[in-house]
């Protein structure tokens, strides 16, 4: 072990070593607005010489092999002020230069523009398997309760979800223990609360969400099928803002503001507090009397976030912690409930006189759960808490291309006792380590065309990811690329790679309903296992085709294929203590996706059409291995959001010109949503039985006046039959109100299921009856911004 942590740091030592030696005399540096937020996409333009950069998605920018000389300078993007700084920049010199752009107050009535324009093609990014998420159109969504990034992501491509109550989420085929979810870098275990409507991320604190559906690049590794990146952004250095909410489901607040007003804009000291409280549970039998027979919805949940930002324009550092509890008081058969608490810091900084972008994290996170049953002593819970931190240095070359390389490492213990129905008892506590390095480099070829511009031809993302597990004492070299060739309008793109975790989930991906989730290292042993080692593994394809068809339209069509090469899973038909605990399986998954969005001023539509399929093969010791469909196999999927804007408010100033808002808002907006898609797979019931207890007394168990508990049989072909469509309605409608420009006040109608349709969780086998999802749920909502 210590001859391999040698040999990370050596090789990140030399390749720091090689990007310092690859400086060249350029102006780079950043741009943000005044609370020290990146502006991705701004320009950043040199008239003299008509040389520019685009800001990439941290606000950083680079305009390299410059000649010496004394420059004016400029920086532009929508919405803002234009800013003119001069440099004067000496020979064979890295100069680091921020600008710092403020909100226009005066402006004319145009269409916002945001990044890259919708219809347009990003011809510099290889975007097949990355969906990029504006908080701003979370907020768009029909929701329950608050907007949130949970029911955002069910209409996302390739995404299934199983059920509002206890059900999963599941990414082009992976299970939920195989997508990776990172807060500012930190790994959160937990990311959804046990009623499926809500994540533990508020999106008031969110800036950026990537959500890599397959096939992605070198930084990210521990994980088999997709990653869901959530950085957050900084509290206002300006002056102190809030916002309340409350509604039948939950009330909200958050509070940011300075700390330390810095010497200059954009730097300074700010804080950001948010917490949010559910409490269904309690007003769910008085709002809701027709749910769940007048019982209501058992679940309430508390979610508490801060973070202090430290930062200069160009430079900065961030402290956060979190908490979140999630509890679901079934009285019978059990109660659920789990704790996740956790915190750490993240920087960056673009050192003088050296081309390199240096950033790093460093986190620390503790989950808990435990299933506590009213009717049995068997003990169920389960505990995984560990630290995780990593380094990174990055370059940017000709303005668009880059170079990354990095090293992580990773340590967690786990503690997990389960008991099954037959009252065998399975537990594991152990510690691991891991550690990984990466390298990334984004090459773009241009050629130039008539008039001077360059024409984007293609784009390559070559990257590795190097990971050792120390628990098994094994090295994963694993290769990965990204590609995208561009032509007048059109454009394809391919990607592939392949994986590898150690963590598995403590229950079976064949249960229908997982509200106890728990987490086990990757078992030193495991029968027929394919592998020279126990970890998951897996390989990616993509492939995607982009086209320009009309203005202010973008479509996408992607197809995906994955195979999960060696899967662990939870043997749930142990019968005997000699039977294996964990059982070895290998899967596919495959699918097409189309996908349409359509933005102007006033109009957003979204949709998309899946086609998938999701194939398990178990390797039991049989004749022929056993193949079966998992219940997440959804065939057809639909999704479309429809949504129209008014006009922003119209704000005057003394002179009667027209001044910005305070709060990007409309007046008026309404929105629908409808979601359908093909049965789940289930295995159907073959008859019961009365299952007697031999565990007391075994062979002098007196049978003749022991009364056996319900037993199931259940048909031997897994996942034969197919529940019935889903389909469902939602809707909102806000109006708001500015109030002195200083409060904005908004009052919002929600509604799911607006049609009510009778939509099957599961078939419950023993009162042999279909549990339904959430019927139709209109919700009030009262929010305030200040």
């Amino acid at each position: 072990m210590r001859q391999i942590w040698l040999g990370i740091i050596g090789t990140f030592c030399l390749l720091m070593n090689f990007a310092f030696a690859q400086a060249q005399s350029q102006i780079r540096g950043t741009v943000v607005n005044e609370d020290g937020d990146p502006l991705a996409g701004a320009v950043v333009f040199i008239p003299k010489i008509k040389a520019g950069a685009y800001t990439n998605s941290e606000g950083i920018y680079s305009i390299p092999k410059l000649p010496a000389g004394t420059y004016e300078v400029i920086a532009y993007y929508y919405g803002y002020d234009t800013t003119f700084l001069t440099v004067n920049l000496p020979l064979a010199t890295t100069i680091t230069q921020k600008f710092v752009l403020v909100e226009r107050m005066v402006f004319t009535d145009e269409v916002t523009i945001v990044g890259q324009q919708t219809g347009k093609i990003n011809k510099t990014e290889v975007e097949t398997g990355l969906t990029r998420i504006d908080p701003q159109e979370i907020d768009l969504l029909p929701s329950v309760g608050t907007p949130d990034l949970a029911q955002f992501l069910q209409v996302l491509p390739g995404v299934v979800f199983t059920g509002d109550q206890g059900g999963q989420l599941y990414i082009r085929g992976g299970t939920p223990i195989q997508n990776m979810v990172l807060l500012d870098g930190s790994v959160v275990y937990s990311p959804f609360h046990s009623i499926g409507l809500f994540s533990v991320f508020d999106p008031d604190y969110v800036r950026s969400i990537d959500v890599y559906s397959a096939a992605y690049p070198g930084e990210f590794g521990g994980r088999i099928s997709s990653v869901i990146d959530i950085k957050t952004r900084n509290g206002s250095l300006k002056e102190t803002k809030g916002k309340l909410n409350i509604n039948p489901f939950s009330a909200s607040a958050m509070l940011e503001g300075p700390l330390v007003k810095g010497k200059s804009a954009g730097a300074g000291v700010s804080y950001l507090v948010s917490a949010r409280n559910n409490y269904i549970d309690r007003t769910g039998q008085a709002v809701y009397p027709y749910i769940n027979e007048g019982e209501g919805l058992p679940y309430n949940f508390l979610d508490l976030f801060g973070k202090v930002t430290m930062t200069d324009g160009i430079n900065f550092a961030n402290l956060f912690a979190f908490r979140q509890t999630d509890n679901v008081n079934l009285e019978f058969p059990a109660d659920i409930g789990w704790e996740s608490i956790g915190g750490g810091g993240n920087f960056q900084t673009l050192p003088s006189g050296a081309g390199a972008i240096i950033s790093g994290f460093f986190s620390y996170s503790q989950y808990n759960t435990s299933l506590r049953s009213q009717t049995e002593t068997f003990p169920r819970r389960s505990s995984i808490n560990g630290f995780s931190g990593g380094l990174e240095v990055g370059y940017i070359y000709n303005s668009v291309d880059e170079f990354n390389f990095g090293t992580q490492f990773l340590g967690f213990s786990t503690d997990y006792t389960f008991t099954n129905s037959f009252g065998f008892i399975t537990e594991q506590a152990s510690s691991n380590s891991e550690a990984a390095i990466y390298a990334n480099y984004k090459k773009v070829f241009q050629e130039e065309r008539a008039g001077g511009r360059n024409f984007e031809r293609a784009v390559l993302e070559p990257s590795v990811h190097l990971h050792y597990y120390n628990n098994q004492r094994t090295m994963r070299f694993e290769p990965r690329i990204r590609g995208k060739l561009n032509f007048t309008g059109l454009s394809l793109s391919f990607a592939a790679g392949t994986y590898s975790q150690n963590l598995m989930a403590a229950v079976s991906d064949r249960d229908v309903v997982n509200l106890f989730q728990g987490f086990l290292s990757a078992p030193t042993q495991l029968q027929n296992q394919i592998k020279s080692s126990t970890l998951q593994t897996s390989w990616h394809l993509l492939t995607g085709v982009e086209i320009e068809l009309i203005d202010n339209l973008t479509t996408n069509v992607e197809g995906w294929y994955k195979n999960f090469t060696q899967l662990t899973n939870i043997n749930r038909e142990k019968v005997f203590p000699e039977d294996p605990n964990f059982i070895t399986e290998t899967g596919v998954a495959r699918g097409v996706d189309l996908i349409l969005k359509y933005r102007t001023k006033n109009i957003y539509a979204y949709t998309n059409y899946g086609l998938a399929q999701v194939v398990r093969t178990d390797r039991l010791d049989r004749a022929q291995p056993r193949t079966y469909n998992p219940i997440y196999d959804r065939r057809h999927t639909v999704n479309v959001v429809a949504a129209y804007q008014s006009d922003p408010f119209t704000v005057l100033d003394d002179r009667n010109r027209m001044v910005r808002p305070k709060f990007a808002a409309r007046k008026w907006e309404v929105s629908i949503r409808w979601s359908l898609g093909s049965g789940f797979p289930f295995t159907q019931t073959q008859g019961y039985f009365e299952k007697l207890n031999f565990f007391e007394d075994g062979a002098q168990t007196d049978i003749a006046t022991q009364n056996g508990q319900l037993g199931l049989l259940l048909a031997d072909e897994i996942n034969a039959g197919r529940l019935p469509y889903y389909h469902r309605l939602d809707f909102a409608a806000k109006r708001r109100w500015l109030v002195r420009n200083q409060v904005l006040l908004e009052l919002s109608l929600n509604a799911i299921n607006l049609y009510n349709r009778n939509n099957i969780f599961f078939f419950d086998r023993v009162a042999f009856e279909p549990v339904y999802q959430l019927p139709f749920l209109p919700s009030l909502g009262f929010t305030a911004k200040f």
